[in-house]
């Protein structure tokens, strides 16, 4: 009778496991992308499968070549599907391939949906590592990449990009990803106060830069507190536009009419700023990033100097802060913004498109 019981109860937890397996997979094969005004137009994606979480169909469209999705391997056709869930106007489509998958590809269908029913509408037969397709004066609301030949191992993309002329609808701008994390194994917090477009009492209202605190060792083990010793290093290539040598703390007294000042009237010209010892980076391509709080700044980094990605700029402080005033260590931490064509990167989004969107951001090629 316990047997009889233990059978029931083993057979029952099995299909509760199933299910759940099945529920994770769903997660990771489709899904929204919407970046609010840093992409065209929000849309929907889906994927036959995906091997893990890492080799997700997120990656499609991130214009990193570096971040690729994985497919399980199967007999059954892939495929990859993008719903505008209306009618866009396209004319050229683009799909990348690791360089170590692409010769394994035979063939691909470029499809649209018609009435419920996939029409081909190209067929790709002589596969390259990149592949431009022209598709003259076409509308759809779904389009999709069909994969009927199977691979020896599992099928890997990494882009798949639909234009209309330059304008890219299914996807991040390339200039907008492709920078390493500003701190070595810093952590990028996922507060939504720490981020950017959080609500403030001051500065007119909203955080613009990301608040970073802690780096870990390895992913197990426990946070460890940016120190005067931490350094910041260059996210990517660029040239210095500021560098705060001639930096001078706030006494006290400059400190607290500061802070009234800033939260009782609209700030028009920063004359004393919270954010104290800085530099600024052109990256070129409206891409601009800001360096905040620091303690001290490399000698090699003057303005109108370029600079390299990972180069040491400076050291992590608490310039500007209350901290620097009364000479503690409160409040040290990078303060670190990313602006975009003359406006902060995150304006607008909510935090969880902010913190998926610095997730993007800071994958390096």
């Amino acid at each position: 009778m316990k047997l009889k019981y233990f059978k029931i109860i083993l057979i029952a937890f099995l299909l509760i496991t199933s299910v759940n397996a099945e529920e994770k997979l769903e997660s990771e094969v489709r899904g929204i992308f919407d970046f609010g005004i840093y992409t065209t137009t929000p849309f929907h994606y889906e994927v036959s499968s995906s091997m893990s979480g890492k080799y997700g169909a997120f990656y499609l469209f991130d214009s990193n070549v570096s971040t690729q999705w994985m497919s399980e391997k199967s007999s059954k056709p892939a495929w990859i599907l993008v719903d505008f869930k209306e009618k866009r106007l396209m004319n050229r489509v683009e799909i990348s391939f690791p360089s170590w998958v692409y010769r394994e590809v035979k063939s691909y269908s470029i499809q649209v949906n018609v009435w419920g029913n996939w029409k081909t509408i190209l067929k790709n037969q002589k596969v390259k590592k990149d592949n431009s397709h022209f598709l003259p004066g076409m509308d759809a609301s779904q389009i999709r990449i069909l994969f009927p030949e199977t691979i020896n191992s599992h099928l890997s993309v990494s882009d798949f990009k639909i234009f209309l002329e330059d304008a890219l609808l299914n996807g991040l701008n390339e200039h907008l990803t492709g920078h390493i994390f500003p701190i070595v194994d810093g952590q990028l917090p996922s507060e939504s106060y720490s981020l950017p477009g959080a609500p403030r009492a001051y500065r007119n209202g909203f955080h613009k830069g990301l608040d970073i605190r802690f780096t870990k060792l390895n992913p197990n083990s426990e946070l460890i507190p940016l120190s005067k010793e931490t350094e910041v290093i260059a996210t990517a290539k660029g040239k210095i536009i500021r560098a705060d040598w001639n930096y001078i703390p706030m006494n006290l007294e400059e400190f607290e009419k500061q802070k009234e000042l800033t939260n009782q009237h609209k700030v028009t010209f920063v004359d004393r700023d919270f954010g104290g010892r800085q530099i600024w980076i052109d990256h070129g391509n409206g891409v601009i990033t800001s360096f905040n709080h620091l303690s001290s700044i490399e000698s090699k980094v003057k303005v109108g100097t370029k600079v390299k990605q990972g180069q040491v700029l400076g050291k992590v402080g608490n310039s500007g802060l209350k901290g620097e005033v009364e000479g503690s260590d409160e409040g040290i931490h990078l303060h670190f913004e990313i602006w975009y064509k003359g406006e902060f990167l995150g304006k607008g989004l909510k935090a969880d498109q902010s913190y998926q969107l610095l997730q993007v951001f800071f994958k390096p090629y």
